[in-house]
């Protein structure tokens, strides 16, 4: 795309800032759309976005373009991310926010090699654009030809409608999801790096350790959708967790083979459900009314902590040592698992606190 565009090596930092400001506008302002305009047209108008935004990436002609198309395609995507997660947490149970997030890591797993085939085959990068604004446009049809009226989740039905604006749940769980997403970035995008900038483990078993890293993830939310009723959602908060504080210290202190290649995947196996089980807890605790608004700021949240967390991670390997990436994620699971506890337990928390200082 750079050489056809005649673009600055650096440009691929200005299309993510434009894709990742508008991704965190959309999402923050997804809740108050919804209010205004239903849920049916704001997933349309989504879709018509994401669409849109990866149609004019196909036919752009300059750089300026691809801009302007990547803040278009943030904007649908993130209200899209938002719209979707909110109507699955109130209409649905915790399996199916399983079966959503798990179809979500299959997606992130075979989209790359599918664009790559594109490529291949066409030998230009524009039709991969081109075939996912057309899925893109045909999920719009499908959407509006089984709209219906939806109804909550039998609990909600019956349950009060909860806390109104930001309330300290809502803050608590921007807080999490803003240390999950750097926990779950930061051990994908750094690990290869890690042991094969020293020469820890071979470019083979490294990229293995990322495959599987991935992969467990993804079977991870796909048991869930399986088996997840079988567990009260707050029992499976509190494994994925404290299984990502366990996970992360092994990570840091096992030889790199065990480190990389059992560590790692516990870890993505743990961090699978956390996603999901967050958004499904969310109008659970707060109310359906305060729901859409929270689970927006949420997503907001995550993609802030997407964004700057692994940078800061791969800042310090940088400047200091490849070795910190797994101190770093233990001083992330460690903020989660305090955000957790003051979050969910705070009369024990006060208790513990009256004991100590008494």
């Amino acid at each position: 795309m750079r050489t056809s565009l005649d673009a600055p090596l650096a440009g691929l930092g200005l299309l993510v800032a434009a894709m990742t400001v508008a991704q965190f506008a959309a999402s923050a302002a997804s809740g108050l759309l919804r209010e205004r305009v239903g849920t049916i047209a704001l997933l349309l108008a989504s879709l018509a976005a994401a669409a849109a935004g990866l149609a004019i990436f196909a036919l752009a002609s300059g750089w300026a373009a691809t801009i302007l198309a990547s803040a278009v395609l943030g904007s649908g995507l993130g209200l899209l991310d938002a719209a979707v997660n909110t109507e699955a947490a109130l209409r649905g149970d915790v399996r199916f926010m399983g079966a959503l997030h798990g179809a979500w890591a299959v997606g992130a797993s075979l989209g790359p090699p599918l664009v790559g085939a594109t490529l291949v085959a066409s030998d230009s990068w524009r039709p991969a654009y081109l075939v996912a604004a057309a899925v893109f446009a045909l999920l719009g049809v499908a959407t509006y030809a089984v709209r219906s009226d939806l109804k909550l989740a039998p609990e909600l039905e019956a349950s009060p409608s909860g806390e109104r604006g930001i309330g300290r749940t809502v803050i608590f769980g921007c807080a999490l999801f803003f240390v999950y997403v750097g926990i779950e970035f930061g051990a994908g995008q750094w690990t290869y790096s890690r042991f094969t900038s020293d020469g820890s483990l071979s470019d083979g078993l490294a990229g293995l350790a990322v495959f599987l890293y991935w992969s467990a993830l993804a079977a991870g939310r796909i048991a869930l959708a399986l088996l997840g009723d079988r567990v009260a959602p707050a029992r499976l908060f509190d494994v994925s967790v404290f299984g990502a504080l366990a996970s992360t210290v092994g990570f840091s202190v096992l030889p790199p083979p065990l480190a990389a290649l059992v560590a790692l995947p516990c870890l993505g196996a743990t961090l699978s459900v956390f996603v999901p089980v967050l958004m499904y807890l969310t109008p659970r605790r707060i109310g359906s009314e305060a729901a859409p608004r929270a689970i927006g700021y949420q997503v907001a949240a995550g993609m802030i902590g997407g964004a700057s967390l692994p940078a800061a991670v791969g800042l310090l390997m940088q400047s200091i040592d490849v070795a910190l990436l797994g101190p770093c994620l233990v001083t992330m699971a460690v903020v989660l698992t305090g955000l957790h506890v003051v979050s969910a337990r705070p009369v024990l928390v006060r208790g513990y606190a009256r004991q100590l200082f008494r």
